[in-house]
């Protein structure tokens, strides 16, 4: 019995000595919340929910990206609910663009680059548009090409080397023409009325030679009109050439060069291929 008693004393005082480290311990350490106390906090509800694994693995790669690219948080949420904002697409706008269909009637000659005097021309054909240097001087700038299917020169039936006429009567001598190179200004582009100034640059030539038997089959070209276009609808103007000059010559590429200057007028019907603004 006493064996036992001592036991007993010995046992309790085991206790006690191991509840009095184990008090000092953690008065010395205190023990470190966890990482999910860290993250959460005492008032965050999430902490009484289990965290779905899938979840988990999701949003710690959306932050490893955002902490690698200094992305926003507004894309950190995006990227954390798997959704991609769409990227603003570019569209470029097209140009404004025309054809028309035009012909011209010449009325006169006059003598400033040309000695002819007695010719008139006729021309029909199709020009092209398209608005391609902006707007100068309240202009809008445009490239003009333009061809002429049919060009009718009407001279003498005789003339002689110097393109002076030796009869009374006369021929009809048809052509082609095409003018690569050209500029229209433009003012009031989207209004009903709409001046207009254009200049043309190219080759003309004949089934025979024109204005003198020693001259060339073709010759090189220069013209000019102003007048105005007026709206017919959403997509077809009307062109009204008050005045024009067209004229022809050779350059001097044969020993005889007589060439023509004439005064026009035309009149043409163009239609808008789209592009740009529409004409109100």
């Amino acid at each position: 019995m006493p064996n036992n008693r001592m036991l007993a004393v010995l046992l309790l005082a085991s206790l006690s000595l191991a509840g009095r480290c184990v008090v000092q311990a953690q008065e010395t350490n205190p023990a470190e919340p966890t990482k999910t106390e860290q993250s959460a906090g005492p008032s965050d509800p999430s902490t009484s929910l289990p965290e779905d694994p899938s979840v988990a693995q999701l949003t710690s790669s959306a932050f490893d990206a955002s902490d690698s690219t200094g992305s926003s948080d507004a894309s950190s949420t995006h990227a954390v609910a798997g959704v991609t904002r769409p990227q603003p697409t570019s569209h470029r706008v097209k140009p404004a663009r025309e054809i028309a269909i035009e012909g011209f009637v010449s009325y006169g000659n006059w003598q400033i680059f040309a000695a002819g005097e007695s010719e008139a021309l006729y021309t029909a054909g199709f020009e092209y548009d398209r608005n391609s240097w902006g707007y100068f001087l309240g202009a809008q700038m445009d490239y003009v090409a333009e061809f002429l299917p049919v060009v009718l020169l009407q001279q003498p039936r005789v003339i002689d080397r110097w393109g002076h006429r030796e009869s009374k009567d006369n021929v009809l001598v048809p052509g082609i023409g095409f003018s690569p190179i050209g500029l229209r200004m433009q003012w009031r582009s989207n209004k009903t009325f709409k001046p207009y100034f254009t200049v043309k640059g190219g080759a003309v030539g004949f089934t025979q030679k024109a204005l003198s038997p020693d001259a060339s089959y073709y010759d090189f070209s220069l013209g000019e009109s102003i007048g105005f276009y007026t709206r017919i609808s959403e997509r077809w103007d009307m062109r009204v050439g008050l005045f024009g000059d067209y004229h022809f010559s050779n350059a001097y590429i044969t020993s005889y060069n007589p060439g023509l200057d004439v005064m026009n007028s035309s009149i043409a019907v163009s239609y808008h291929l789209g592009g740009g603004q529409t004409p109100r």
